[in-house]
């Protein structure tokens, strides 16, 4: 007898790469592909808390309640508005699994974090994509569209990661809140993507006190280096995040995880030294690249876009050998431009020499 999965699953368009083709790292070169924080700063002190986690840790089922209400103290919400997940994708999955149904519609942006694509497929859901458009500022959204397509469509479910990814961009708190006044009267759920909180320092938190509408997603992934750990949060107003609690499973992550993070928030500090580092960083290779007469986009993230024009093709052969990247992008707001995740300023100088010695070298 053959099996008989759900009807999603059949789609032919829904895809997952292969775990077997990861590349393992290597130490010679400067991995600046994906957005990961690896400031060696905040690397010493995330050791130092690593090893202060005892050996029985690895042995015991986790017991999540110190973080929950540390983290509730951190966020400032009840610690009942909160759920852990294993990365802020896990707390989007489980956003899905809540309100959306095969046929329903849900509605993101394009491009963004892949995974709002990838659910949509998987739960059968009809997508509408509103796309960024390219302007000398970087790419745009017209939120007047959003606001069309929630009348019109009045979806299960609007994606908005803010800060964005690749593009960078943010919307305002002011935009935001128009767009939340509008999902509560039409019964849409706003999922708030901010994995990126605090390169860019404003949350949307504050607004689920009071809107049963609204669920914000964070990662300890990005700001807090932990990425290896595949530990995030949802927060919402207390009777969504009931909602969402029906679906949390036995454990919500790792032991290893929930102890970790538990010590890692008396590190606030060093954290947000850390944030500061990077955007330091982050503005200082713009204002290099601008310097060399190549066009940049302003970013909200720990990231950075370039585009290097008639020198792409030199550039591209002399960073390969040195850094991993993302080297170009095909939507059209982003066609010419290239990625670099920012390290600390000793790295970004380390890519800023090789490509004034690339062009030097030309010349």
């Amino acid at each position: 007898m053959t099996i008989r999965p759900k009807q999603a699953l059949l789609n032919t368009d829904l895809t997952r790469p292969s775990a077997l083709d990861s590349v393992p790292r290597e130490d010679d070169l400067l991995w600046l592909d994906k957005n990961e924080n690896l400031d060696q700063e905040l690397l010493a002190v995330t050791a130092e808390v690593l090893s202060s986690i005892p050996s029985i840790a690895l042995a015991t089922y986790p017991d999540a309640g110190e973080l929950y209400r540390k983290l509730g103290k951190w966020v400032d919400v009840d610690p009942e508005s909160l759920l852990l997940t294993p990365g802020s994708d896990g707390a989007i999955r489980l956003v899905f699994d809540a309100f959306v149904e095969k046929g329903d519609s849900v509605v993101h942006l394009r491009p963004t974090f892949a995974m709002y694509e990838v659910y949509s497929k998987m739960f059968g859901a009809e997508t509408t994509e509103i796309d960024y458009f390219a302007s000398e500022d970087g790419p745009k959204i017209d939120f007047n569209t959003i606001l069309r397509v929630l009348d019109e469509e009045k979806p299960k479910l609007l994606c908005i990661a803010n800060p964005d990814s690749p593009t960078g961009s943010v919307l305002t708190p002011d935009i935001l809140e128009r767009i939340l006044r509008v999902c509560e009267e039409v019964g849409t759920v706003l999922l708030l993507d901010e994995a990126y909180h605090p390169f860019l320092d404003w949350t949307g938190i504050p607004w689920t006190k009071k809107s049963k509408n609204l669920v914000v997603v964070r990662t300890f992934a990005k700001a807090w280096g932990a990425a290896g750990l595949r530990i995030g949060y949802a927060v919402a107003h207390a009777d969504t995040a009931k909602v969402l609690h029906k679906l949390r499973p036995m454990y919500e992550t790792s032991t290893l995880a929930v102890e970790f993070m538990t010590r890692m928030l008396d590190h606030e500090v060093d954290m947000e030294k850390s944030v500061l580092a990077l955007n330091e960083a982050k503005h200082y290779f713009r204002e290099e690249m601008k310097a060399l007469g190549f066009l940049t986009i302003r970013t909200e993230g720990n990231f950075s876009h370039v585009a290097f024009g008639a020198k792409s093709s030199l550039l591209h052969n002399v960073l390969k050998n040195h850094v991993i990247y993302r080297e170009s992008f095909n939507h059209p707001c982003l066609v010419g431009f290239t990625r670099f995740s920012i390290g600390p300023k000793s790295v970004m100088t380390r890519v800023v020499k090789l490509i004034q010695d690339a062009l030097r070298s030309e010349a």
